[in-house]
């Protein structure tokens, strides 16, 4: 929810910073170009939260890796790593 809250938030700071900087120069408010900066600032910022945030990821963590346990042998994979290697 926090994704939707911030990505709406930034959206509508970047229309009002636009409107408002458009109407300190005397100029029409371009409304391709506030929207394109609306969408594209709420999608960057979705992106952001997305990344910074950790709601979900130890528990999708535990799984793949209690899942990778149970499938793989540890010592078949340690087995890799044994020797020196040669160039």
């Amino acid at each position: 929810m926090m994704i939707v809250i911030a990505s709406i938030a930034v959206a509508l700071v970047a229309f009002i910073l636009y409107a408002l900087e458009r109407k300190a120069k005397g100029e029409p408010i371009s409304w391709e170009q506030a929207g394109k900066l609306s969408l594209f600032g709420g999608l960057i910022t979705s992106g952001v939260v997305f990344a910074t945030t950790a709601e979900a990821v130890p528990e999708v963590v535990t799984n793949v890796v209690s899942e990778v346990a149970n499938t793989v042998n540890i010592p078949e994979v340690q087995e890799m790593f044994v020797g020196v290697p040669s160039f």
